[in-house]
C-alpha cells in the first residue's frame, strides 16, 4: 500500500512538472507570435511611408498567417492589380493552439475582414489607425500602429508598453526656433 501511495505521488509531480512545461511553451509561443505580429506592422507602416507600390496587410486562413502583400501590376493587357505576398518579408504563421477566432483586426475602430482583400495603404497617403487584438486564454493583447507611427503600442490588460507620443506642431506652440 504504501508503495502505491509512493508511485501515485512520483506520478502526480512528474505530471504537474509536464502540464507546466506545456503551458509555459504555449505562453512563450503567443507572446512570440504578438512581437512577429508587431515586427509585421512595423514593416507595413515602413513600406507605407517609403515604398513606390501600395501595400497591405492579408490574413491567410488556410495557413493560419497574416501576410504583408505588396500590388504589382500585371502586364499584358488588363492592367489588373495583383496582390502579391512581399518576398523580402515573412508572414507570420500562428501557433497550432490558436485559432482565427483569436485574431480581431479592426480598422478606424470598425471591425475589418482581411480574408477576402487586403487592408492597403497607399504610398505618401495617411493610413487608418490599425488595431490587432490577440487572445490566448485569459490573455488580450492590443497592438495599435497609428496613422502617423512607425511602430505600433503594445496594451496588455490595459497597461501600456510605452507611452504614445502625440504629433505636435512646432509652429503653433512657437518652438520652430529650438534647436534639435
Amino acid at each position: 500500500m504504501v508503495e502505491m501511495i509512493i508511485v501515485c505521488v512520483i506520478m502526480a509531480m512528474l505530471m504537474s512538472s509536464i502540464i507546466y512545461r506545456m503551458t509555459s511553451r504555449q505562453g512563450r509561443s503567443f507572446d512570440t507570435a504578438v512581437d512577429q505580429v508587431g515586427d509585421l506592422l512595423m514593416m507595413y507602416a515602413l513600406r507605407s511611408e517609403h515604398s513606390r507600390q501600395p501595400v497591405g496587410l492579408m490574413i491567410d486562413p488556410d495557413r493560419g498567417a497574416l501576410l504583408l502583400m505588396r500590388r504589382e501590376t500585371v502586364e499584358g493587357g488588363t492592367n489588373q492589380p495583383l496582390w502579391k505576398m512581399d518576398p523580402m518579408v515573412n508572414g507570420v504563421r500562428f501557433p497550432d493552439f490558436m485559432s482565427m477566432d483569436d485574431l480581431e483586426v479592426r480598422v478606424d475602430g470598425d471591425q475589418a475582414d482581411l480574408v477576402e482583400w487586403p487592408l492597403s495603404a497607399m504610398p505618401g497617403e495617411d493610413r487608418p489607425l490599425i488595431e490587432i487584438e490577440l487572445r490566448h486564454e485569459q490573455r488580450v493583447v492590443l497592438l495599435s500602429l497609428s496613422p502617423h507611427a512607425l511602430s505600433p503600442q503594445r496594451q496588455e490588460d490595459g497597461i501600456e508598453s510605452a507611452p504614445v507620443r502625440e504629433p505636435e506642431d512646432l509652429d503653433t506652440t512657437g518652438r520652430w526656433q529650438e534647436d534639435w
